[in-house]
């Protein structure tokens, strides 16, 4: 602003001060030329005067007053001859006849004119006079021409413009910072408070007005960050922004857990470029994808997860990305129910197709007659066994796709674990006696909420196990439930094969066996601890497994007691 204040000073001055030189030049050169002009004549009629009353023409011409006089005076006759003229000689002198001021003259009596000379520079002024013997007498007076008088000038006018400037600049300076330092030690915070000239009143309104506004956006741009913050610092999900060269803007936690490593520090990569981040080459192709203004979809597997990584291209209509959006979800969960639905649809398959071929074959070899008389009834009840294990999978399947729905089969009600778990053991009694294996139940009567067809099936299917999976002498099983504070425990106990530690994880799994030749003799579906797991967790139960192979199978089942 400074400079914009002495540089407008200096212009203006130096237009003025040109302004007004050439103003000045012009009137003074004018009223130069009309003094030149009167002094001309003046000086005509003194000598004119001076002849007529003392000299004689020969006589006046051949005065050393006129000889040396600065008027040039010439006298030409009336047929236009030079008879005489103080500066020149006569003789060289072109006929004068022609002159408008001697032609005015030899009319008038007298006369003046002036002339110009472009190529000399130089104004020229006459004054003619009839002399009483016919011959007129001239007078002429040179002057500069007012260019010339301007160029002569110049150096002065020079000089005055420097020194004008100079005064300007000084002044300028001075009037400049008496503008500008009341400004530059404004308040902004407190626009009103400022004691200024006037002018600056009504900016200083608006600033406040301004600041009042920006306080307010601000308040709300806060506030939409904390909420930006809170929900993305609580994402289980992963969020990214990238700009245009694909560095990071924004990462929330969740993001860098996931694609980062163990030790590095989220805001060291703010404003970094991805690749320091992170260097995964379906990433990278993905947001290259995203900023050329398409979206990218990969999936990324990292230390046994499994990740849906989504990148968006963010940019105006018709324009390219101005950045890009990635967000990483886990899908690990939904990648292994996947996994399991194919292995479960593999292996329903493959469990009912057996059966289903066996009943087959016996049935096309009764048909055709192909059977003695005295095997038939054995074909028989192969396939009734087949059929009914086939009807035993169906059930079973249906069972798991209630309870992982989580379908009320039956409207829950208080059941005793304990007279329940009698009730099984009942039921169970000759295949335990077939097994020879002891079955017992002992503890205390302890009630839940539940589907009490859902718990006889789950302490059916265990206590099943543990006669089937016994040893061949001194097998027991036990069945025992307490209270524990606002608990409720049930313990299957028994000392059977138990379970090769690296199994445990996957003993609860649909159709897992451990020995498939053995669960194929005892006629197991496969389903059965499956069932007992969802049983569990439908009842909102805690399940624990603790089996070692040779010495026995423990599983605890903990319920919240009612």
């Amino acid at each position: 602003m400074k400079q914009t204040i002495l540089g407008r000073m200096v212009v203006l001055t130096l237009i003025a001060v040109v302004i007004s030189s050439v103003v000045s030049v012009v009137v003074v050169y004018g009223l130069h030329l009309d003094n030149i002009g009167a002094e001309l004549i003046e000086d005509g009629d003194f000598i004119v005067d001076l002849l007529n009353e003392t000299y004689t023409l020969e006589g006046f011409v051949a005065s050393e007053a006129i000889q040396n006089s600065s008027t040039r005076i010439t006298v030409v006759a009336p047929d236009g001859i030079v008879i005489y003229d103080n500066q020149a000689n006569p003789a060289t002198m072109e006929n004068h006849g022609n002159r408008a001021e001697i032609i005015a003259a030899l009319e008038q009596g007298e006369a003046q004119s002036r002339r110009l000379s472009n190529t000399l520079g130089i104004h020229t002024f006459y004054y003619a006079v009839l002399l009483e013997d016919g011959n007129v007498m001239r007078f002429a007076k040179e002057t500069d021409s007012f260019l010339f008088t301007l160029y002569r000038m110049l150096s002065m006018i020079l000089m005055i413009i420097v020194g004008v400037i100079l005064i300007a600049l000084w002044l300028g300076d001075k009037m400049a910072n008496a503008i500008i330092t009341p400004i530059n030690n404004l308040d902004l915070d407190d626009p009103l408070g400022n004691d200024v000239y006037e002018e600056l009143a009504p900016l200083l309104t608006k600033i406040n007005r301004q600041n009042k506004a920006i306080k307010t956006q601000m308040l709300a741009l806060e506030k939409q960050k904390e909420r930006f913050e809170t929900i993305t610092t609580n994402m289980s999900e992963g969020l990214m922004l990238l700009d245009h060269y694909a560095r990071i803007v924004y990462m929330n936690s969740s993001a860098f857990q996931i694609l980062g490593e163990p030790g590095d520090v989220l805001s060291a990569f703010i404003g970094k470029g991805l690749l320091t981040f992170n260097r995964d080459l379906k990433l990278r192709q993905a947001v290259e994808k995203g900023l050329k203004g398409n979206i990218g979809e990969t999936m990324l597997t990292i230390d046994e997860n499994h990740y849906e990584l989504l990148v968006s291209p963010v940019s105006d209509e018709g324009e390219s990305a101005h950045g890009v959006i990635i967000i990483v979800v886990n899908v690990t969960q939904r990648y292994e129910v996947e996994k399991m639905r194919k292995e479960f649809s593999a292996n329903v398959s493959h469990e009912l197709r057996t059966p289903l071929t066996a009943i087959s074959t016996y049935a096309e070899l009764l048909k055709n007659n192909m059977v003695d008389p005295k095997d038939v009834t054995d074909f028989s009840t192969r396939i009734f066994e087949e059929a009914r294990r086939m009807s035993s999978l169906v059930d079973d399947i249906l069972k798991l796709s209630r309870l992982d729905e989580k379908v009320e089969i039956n409207p829950k009600e208080d059941v005793n674990l304990h007279v329940l778990a009698k009730d099984v053991a009942q039921s169970l009694r000759p295949l335990a006696e077939m097994r020879k294996v002891s079955l017992e139940v002992t503890g205390e009567p302890a009630t839940v909420f539940g589907d009490a067809g859902i718990l006889f099936e789950m302490i059916y299917n265990l206590c099943d196990n543990g006669i089937k999976y016994n040893r061949q002498v001194g097998g027991k099983v036990a069945i025992d439930t307490k209270k524990a504070g606002d608990k409720v425990i049930m313990q299957i106990v028994d000392n059977g094969i138990g379970i090769p530690k690296d199994h445990h994880d996957r003993i609860f799994e649909r159709f897992y066996r451990v020995d498939k030749s053995h669960s194929r003799k005892t006629g197991g579906t496969g389903l059965g601890l499956s069932i007992v797991k969802h049983a569990a967790a439908y009842h909102n139960a805690v399940i624990r497994l603790e089996s070692t192979e040779s010495v026995g199978t423990k599983v605890i089942i903990e319920f919240q007691s009612k």
